[in-house]
Order: structure tokens, then sequence, then C-alpha cells
């Protein structure tokens, strides 16, 4: 008898629901359930209040016990041989496939904006083609939310150069007049919401992954959002008096959307480890 089902047979003899027995331990009724079906094993700690709460001893509650009182001694096993090692799993032989039509799509793209004149920036408008090949073949898990990004930041980054669109442009939303044209106003609504959802789904996707709960975790994580806040602020106001009294704006202004760019993927990255610390402190 596993574990599992060894804590749901001394519940059932108790009475009890998964909910009381969490109740008892000052666990979540998730934890409990995870228990039951041995997705995952109680600490040491919830092991010994286990035991205090069903009346048995450690041994008795993790290897159960025979109808006629003591524990069964299982009979020896034959020796198992070594197992081979495991072997790294790669990506999957569609993902190559489409690296690889992702990549010569691509390089079309490219041959064919270079024909029409279109400059450096042909391999701007090449370059998420290639960004999410190489994704496919190097990413097992999330491929399509690595291409998301990579997608995003290519066409804000070209939004930008081109036009001077940016989604910061949503604060002037009360103060916009006709003349400023609503359609660029649009446009930085369309990639603010584009923003708002990748932000989500990345979030969602690894919110769930286990993180240390303790002091020192704790402690990392306002480290690394007053660290965001300070780079942040610090930045704005050494661009903004380069802006003020240089008249080098091009590449300063690459710079710049660069560096928006990099807050945005901090942005994503502290959200994740907050909601993972969260979602681990609630299941702990």
């Amino acid at each position: 008898m596993s574990l599992g089902e060894n804590i749901a047979r001394l519940r059932a003899r108790k009475n009890w629901s998964q909910e009381e027995l969490a109740r008892a331990l000052d666990v979540s009724r998730q934890s409990v359930s995870k228990w039951e079906t041995d997705a995952s094993v109680p600490d040491l700690d919830k092991l010994v209040k286990l035991g205090e709460v069903f009346g048995v001893s450690l041994d008795e509650l993790v290897q159960g016990q025979a109808a006629g009182g003591a524990a069964p001694c299982p009979a020896p096993l034959p020796a198992a041989p070594a197992p081979a090692p495991a072997q790294k799993a790669g990506v999957s032989t569609g993902q190559k496939i489409v690296a690889l039509v992702l990549l010569l799509f691509g390089l079309m793209v490219l041959f064919v904006f270079l024909l029409l004149g279109g400059g450096m920036f042909s391999f701007l408008f090449a370059a998420p083609f290639w960004l999410c090949a190489g994704v496919c073949a190097v990413c097992r898990k999330n491929a399509g939310l690595w291409c998301g990004w990579a997608v995003y930041f290519c066409a804000a980054l070209y939004m930008r150069l081109a036009t001077g669109i940016s989604w910061s442009l949503v604060l002037l939303t009360r103060i916009y007049e006709p003349s400023w044209n609503y359609a660029r106003l649009a446009a930085a609504w369309v990639e603010l919401a584009v923003i708002l959802v990748l932000l989500a789904v990345t979030v969602l996707r690894f919110r769930r992954l286990p993180l240390a709960t303790g002091r020192d975790a704790l402690i990392a994580l306002a480290a690394g959002w007053l660290g965001f806040w300070l780079v942040r602020t610090v930045g704005e106001y050494i661009f903004d008096t380069f802006f003020r009294f240089t008249a080098v704006v091009g590449p300063l202004g690459l710079l710049y959307n660069l560096f928006d760019f990099a807050q945005l993927a901090a942005l994503a990255a502290l959200l994740c480890f907050s909601a993972r610390y969260i979602h681990s402190l609630r299941h702990k």
C-alpha cells in the first residue's frame, strides 16, 4: 500500500473529508489531494503531524499496517540490472521541419525586400522568421510562447524605428488631439494589449514551478523589484538628458528602444518569479 493510499484509508476511518484533514494540518485541500494520489509527498513535519492526527506511528503511516497488526514484511526482490543512462530528449522531428521552413521563408523575405529596396529594414522583416526558426530548433517546450515574444520584439522595433509609435503613447490618451492622428494612438493601444497578453500567458505558464519560500528567497525577490525600478528610473533620466542636450538621435534612439525591451523582459521575469513564490507559499 502506497503512502497516499494509506493516508486516504486512515482519513476514511475517521470519517473526515479532505477539507477537514487539511484544516487539522493547516494546509490546503489541494495538498491533501496530491498526497492521496501520490502526486506529491508530505514534508517530514507534516508526516509527524499526520501520525499524531491519526494516532499511528510514523512507520505505520508510511508502510501501512496489516489487518492482524504488524506490517507485512515484503519478500526480497532480485537485484535489478543497473538502468541505462537516460538520454536527454531533444526537439521533435515536426519542430525541426518547422524550423527549416521558417529559415527558408526568412531567406525568401530577405531576398524580396532587398529587391524592393528595403535596405537594412529587410533584415528586420526577416528576423522574426529566423528567430522563430531558432526557437523551434532549440526549445523543446514553450516554443510557441517564445516565438510570440520574438515576433513582438521585431514588430515593435520596426514600428518604433519607422514610425516612432510605442505603447507609451497610451499615457497621452486623455490629452490626445485629432491633429496627432488617432491611428497612431490605436496602434499604441494594440501594442499594449499584446504586451499584457504575452505577460499573462508567460506568468500562467511558469507560476506552478516550485520555488523556495524562505527568507533568502523573499529578500532576493524584493531586491530584484527594487533594482528593476532603480535601473528604470536612472536609465530614463540618463536617456532623457542625452535626448535633450545632444543631437545624436538615431543611434541613441535605438539604444533607448533596446533598453525599453530589456525592461520588459526583466518585468516578465520578475512577475514569473513573484507568481511562483506566491504559488509555492500557498501550497507549502
